[in-house]
């Protein structure tokens, strides 16, 4: 009977705890989003309050009665290390596709004070969020990872974002750029935290999450990428360090070879998700746009051949001079520059066109019903490998 009393008592303090976290949690996000009167502007408001509450949910976790990770205890530097290498792997990887789209100044500040404030606001940060994420997972989610690891991961994803950002989207491309190029990576960065923190602890999850925070913070040059390279970088490096890191676990710890094929695995349908919505997005058009690989380099040297241009179906009637279009001509399709707009006997358009490497424009204009779409977008040398398979299928 007492062992019942005080198991009750336990319960009954883990779920006041859960709602003093949750509590911190929801008004960390409301001072971030919402601003209330009482919020001070300038440096507290927006760096010094957020840092106090960021370590006092920290310090609550910490007094709190201690939860072990799932993992041994000799795997503990396993995942540490495994955390570190991901986090160098993705910046790795935004710094490698930087190589091709470019750089750009970092937009925080990097005096002195500024890095000692960043260091404290990102390191309070960082510390409230991975120790109360480490702390719901091995609570209350130790036999359901899977819906431990979706929950928290969801949950923080909504810190990456502000809730103005969500409410200005107007239209398909606004959304395609928040879905590919902030949720998708937000959301795929949080599900191999949450996985960290679930099997290593608060100090994994902590490790990759700073590492990649310093390499967007402290560095004075930042890959300058667009959308569409950012929703595959942010969103494929976190989903193959979550992959890697899982399949090396299995080798590691027999044990948790449970978890396979039992549909406890989190990372498999979410990475699957992830990949698919990217793929389906590009290939079938979703919200308009779908991608053309250059076989020609008649419109160097803005695209080169090899690059992959992305291409927004538009009505004819939205087309103007100056516009690069995608249109049919016999069996081919042919990306150039529209220099002219004329009319037929009928008064309707007739586009006369160039490719910009070329002296001469085309030898015939292009018609209304002949044309694709417009390029919105170009990433270079992403369709080398679409052309040699063209090539040898041919």
């Amino acid at each position: 009977m007492l062992t019942r009393i005080s198991g009750r008592r336990a319960a009954g303090g883990e779920f006041r705890r859960a709602l003093i976290l949750i509590s911190i949690i929801g008004l960390i996000y409301s001072l971030q989003n919402f601003r209330p009167g009482w919020v001070p502007e300038g440096f507290w408001g927006s760096y010094g309050l957020p840092a106090l509450l960021w370590g006092g949910l920290a310090l609550v976790v910490l007094r709190s009665p201690p939860r072990r990770a799932a993992a041994k205890r000799k795997l503990r530097n396993f995942f540490r290390w495994l955390a570190l290498i991901c986090a160098l792997a993705g910046a790795g990887a935004a710094y490698a596709a930087g190589l091709l789209e470019g750089f750009g100044k970092s937009p925080y500040d990097l005096s002195g004070t500024g890095i000692l404030v960043n260091i404290c606001y990102l390191g309070a940060m960082v510390a409230g969020m991975e120790l109360s994420r480490a702390w719901f997972l091995n609570t209350f989610f130790r036999r359901r990872p899977a819906a431990g690891i979706v929950l928290t991961a969801v949950g923080f994803t909504f810190f990456w974002f502000t809730a103005s950002r969500m409410a200005g989207i107007s239209g398909g491309l606004e959304a395609a750029k928040f879905i590919g190029g902030t949720f998708l990576p937000a959301l795929s960065e949080n599900v191999l935290a949450s996985y960290l923190a679930f099997w290593g602890g608060a100090l994994p999850a902590a490790i990759y999450r700073g590492v990649l925070l310093a390499s967007r913070w402290f560095l004075p040059v930042l890959p300058d990428l667009g959308w569409i390279t950012e929703a595959l970088v942010g969103t494929f490096a976190p989903a193959f360090g979550l992959v890697l890191t899982h399949q090396l676990f299995l080798e590691e710890s027999p044990g948790a070879r449970k978890y396979r094929g039992t549909g406890e695995n989190p990372f498999g349908w979410i990475a699957t998700s992830a990949i698919c919505v990217l793929i389906i997005w590009f290939s079938v058009g979703v919200f308009s746009y779908f991608p053309s690989a250059i076989v020609s380099g008649s419109m160097s040297p803005q695209i080169e051949m090899g690059d992959v241009v992305i291409v927004k179906r538009e009505p004819d009637a939205g087309i103007k001079t100056g516009d690069i279009i995608l249109f049919a001509e016999e069996q081919m399709r042919i990306t150039h520059r529209v220099v002219e707009i004329g009319a037929d006997e009928a008064g309707g358009p007739l586009y006369w066109t160039k490719g910009d490497a070329n002296k001469n424009r085309d030898a015939a204009p292009v018609l209304p019903e002949q044309v694709v779409g417009t390029i919105v977008y170009t990433i270079p040398k992403a369709g080398w490998v679409a052309i040699w398979t063209r090539s040898r299928s041919s």
